[in-house]
């Protein structure tokens, strides 16, 4: 089953916070010795919510609290540099939290999930608490994976196909937005420089498999370039995190619309066959197992040969002629 990889921003929601026993027991489940309140700095940040985000997607109530279950135990990094020398932070409690008097966009009450995380505090990480404390650094962005992107109009998984709503499009009175469902992985969260969004400040840094950016932008076709010069030459090359996000969303673009063409091409085919008539059940499964092997030039090339196979078996046999090819009894030549 095909799953969608989003990333959403966050923030944090307090400066610090106070550290219990309670606290102290849960950190020191996940690390090598136990340690004092002294040595620790604890914070707690809002990961992902259920409003509607500017993508128009929302995670579902069921699925936050998975993602809450899935968020302990990872660690926090910066500006997503996945090296062990960039590890900040660790999450050891996620809860989804209600917030009284607080509403999404939908005006339904608000959820979000709420994680505790520990810092050990060190002279190397004395300036980013010091920036927490500040202010300055209060936006986090997580990553994670969902099984299911379902359309609230009808209620199909857009991960597996298109239904032909256009989100945010109302239809009868009801906003279509996707719906996601079904947490898979939490793999990461990291403090970043993007400004907060929304009422937490969660906002879509990339789109997925089921949402990616749907502009060729210029930013993109330099990438191509780039890479394709690279390819020329034979050598390495090193992309940004946005430069591969883009590239992400470029090629399921165009995958999907191959596969759009192609499901269109192999229907067409397949009526032209029940056109001519020579349509039963060990043909059509023949007729179906070759198509998966055709390309959509090729099935369109057998297209046309069907049906001018069939025009040519339907064409009558007999012609009128012009008047001076009839003969004296006004029968017709054949």
């Amino acid at each position: 089953m095909a799953m969608s990889h989003y990333k959403k921003a966050g923030s944090l929601i307090c400066k610090g916070l106070h550290i219990g026993e309670d606290d102290l027991e849960k950190i020191n489940t996940l690390t090598r010795r136990e340690f004092s309140e002294d040595e620790l700095y604890c914070f707690r940040v809002v990961l992902c919510d259920n409003d509607i985000d500017r993508d128009m997607e929302q995670f579902d109530q069921d699925t936050l609290e998975e993602l809450a279950r899935l968020f302990v135990g990872k660690t926090g990094i910066c500006d997503h540099e996945a090296a062990s020398r960039n590890q900040q932070a660790r999450i050891y409690e996620a809860a989804v939290e209600n917030f009284p008097g607080k509403v999404n966009a939908l005006g339904e009450p608000y959820y979000a999930v709420v994680a505790k995380a520990y810092m050990v505090r060190t002279e190397s990480n004395r300036d980013l608490i010091l920036e927490i404390e500040a202010g300055i650094k209060k936006e986090v962005s997580v990553g994670c994976s969902v099984r299911e992107s379902i359309c609230s109009i009808c209620g199909k998984n857009r991960s597996v196909c298109e239904c032909g709503h256009v989100v945010g499009e109302v239809y009868d009175g009801k906003m279509c937005y996707t719906i996601l469902h079904g947490a898979a992985d939490a793999y990461e969260w990291s403090f970043v420089a993007v400004p907060a969004q929304r009422q937490a400040g969660i906002i879509k840094s990339v789109k997925s498999t089921v949402a990616a950016a749907s502009d060729f932008t210029q930013s993109t076709v330099d990438t191509v370039q780039k890479l394709w010069k690279a390819a020329e030459y034979r050598r390495g090359l090193w992309l940004s995190e946005a430069e591969v996000l883009q590239l992400q969303g470029r090629v399921k673009n165009l995958m999907e619309d191959c596969e759009q063409v192609r499901r269109m091409t192999r229907k067409e085919v397949m009526h032209a066959f029940y056109d001519s008539g020579e349509m039963n059940e060990n043909i059509n499964r023949e007729l179906s197992a070759m198509l998966d092997e055709l390309s959509v030039e090729q099935m369109r090339t057998l297209k046309k040969l069907i049906r001018k196979e069939t025009t040519e078996l339907t064409r009558p046999q007999f012609t009128p002629r012009s008047e001076e090819q009839l003969d004296s009894d006004k029968r017709f030549m054949i």
